[in-house]
């Protein structure tokens, strides 16, 4: 009998002004209502590149997981991304929550300058299009913390030797959002869950 896929989660608090993060409120529909929740584990993270990539890896190091997602609000974006590429790079004029605002450079020094995500993100992305949702592939994960907890879990997971599928996913803002940003794109909640929904049952099938 086949084992039940051990999935993990993971979403950000609010960030640069903004009250609410969509990814956030996908971590709470799935403690609570996800017809699945009790195969799936979430981590809500702080935007602070100090601690979510600590928080993720303390995480994985004590449970193996065979599927790690990470949302992440991408405002700008359309469509919800999947993130190929995970660059050694840092390079923000925006501090972090923590009022921290690293220097540009390397995120580890004397590693590659670029891991690829460890999910079949091309089978992920057919399959969800066959079923008409708004996904599409991404080849930047941006400079930000977003971009830094992906390189580092990536890299944790391969020195580590873990065969984790792990892929970062940006969700657009919500309508609430984009009130006062005229000409933002958005996308509604309930669009994302359907996204994130079948996202997981792909998973878990």
């Amino acid at each position: 009998m086949m084992k039940t896929p051990r999935i993990l989660v993971t979403g950000f608090s609010p960030f640069l002004g903004e009250k609410i993060n969509p990814s956030e409120i996908l971590l709470e529909w799935l403690k609570k209502d996800f017809a699945f929740q009790s195969k799936v584990e979430t981590l809500l993270l702080p935007v602070s590149f100090a601690a979510a990539a600590s928080l993720l890896e303390s995480r994985i190091a004590q449970t193996s997981y065979d599927y790690i997602f990470m949302l992440g609000q991408a405002g700008g974006r359309s469509k919800i991304n999947l993130e190929r590429v995970a660059l050694n790079w840092i390079e923000t004029e925006k501090p972090d929550e923590d009022g921290v605002t690293p220097l540009q450079g390397p995120i580890v020094s004397g590693k590659e300058s670029a891991l690829f995500s460890t999910l079949l993100v091309s089978k992920f992305k057919d399959q969800l299009q066959e079923k008409q949702l708004p996904i599409a592939v991404s080849l930047s994960a941006g400079g930000y913390v977003c971009n830094y907890v992906y390189y580092k879990t990536l890299l944790w997971l391969r020195e580590n030797k873990r065969k984790s599928q792990a892929c970062f996913i940006h969700v657009p803002f919500l309508p609430e959002q984009v009130l006062d940003k005229p000409d933002m794109p958005s996308m509604d909640l309930e669009t994302m869950k359907k996204v994130l929904e079948e996202i997981l049952q792909i998973a878990l099938n």
